[in-house]
């Protein structure tokens, strides 16, 4: 399983200090450690590339995973290692429910009276099920799984992104995932037990349709 983006990686620096403000900006909580750990490593599975950490560390520790030094490349294995041992491996969303979560959503659209496209993807934002409604608008397609991606990638629904949308560090990430990243209503994560499993995109309506058909998608899960 491969990340969306490049990750940040957190290096010798931070052993033995373990300062922790970079906890307190990561905007998907992307960073942890455990009390027998010397240091914070950052999970290249969820890290979405923000910089925020790398910007706020005060000992430079951090570097995105394609520029770190020579003398601490042993620190990309270790922070990918410490989240191999500590974290479970999700399971996707299996195939037939996620044509049943697309119907869901599809006969919530019927009610509503409008035509929408659906889309389901794995906890890397990896297309799992698409279906697309009559009469739906053509860029309803790409939006609904640009849609899904964010909520995946962030894992929190879209609507949650407004606050932050318009700082610096979301609009470089909407350009370097070439558009891929958007904070509209539609999108949402879809938890397993205990953590995000995939998501769910939804476009073609409103906001508030969009939205209410992303949750009957979920509630079939």
């Amino acid at each position: 399983m491969t990340s969306q983006f490049s990750a940040y990686v957190i290096t010798e620096p931070c052993v033995g200090v373990k300062n922790g403000i970079c906890l307190e900006v990561c905007p998907v909580d992307c960073i942890d450690s455990t009390d027998d750990d010397d240091q914070y490593f950052v999970d290249p599975e969820v890290c979405i590339a923000c910089e925020q950490c790398a910007l706020v560390c005060p000992m430079d520790a951090v570097y995105l995973d394609i520029e770190v030094p020579s003398y601490f490349k042993s620190y990309i294995n270790r922070n990918a290692d410490f989240y191999r041992a500590n974290k479970g491996e999700p399971m996707p969303v299996p195939i037939d429910r996620a044509l049943t979560m697309i119907q869901a959503g599809h006969a919530r659209a019927m009610e509503l009276d409008i035509a929408v496209s659906v889309s389901v993807v794995d906890e890397g934002g990896r297309l799992i099920a698409f279906g697309r409604m009559d009469r739906s608008r053509p860029m309803s397609v790409d939006i609904s799984i640009n849609k899904a991606y964010t909520a995946a990638s962030f894992q929190v629904p879209t609507t949650d992104l407004g606050a932050v949308s318009g700082q610096s560090w979301f609009q470089s990430l909407i350009v370097s995932s070439q558009g891929k990243i958007i904070a509209v209503a539609g999108g949402l994560p879809v938890l397993g037990e205990p953590m995000v499993v995939g998501a769910v995109g939804v476009s073609g309506g409103t906001d508030e349709q969009d939205q209410e058909c992303a949750r009957a998608a979920v509630a079939a899960y």
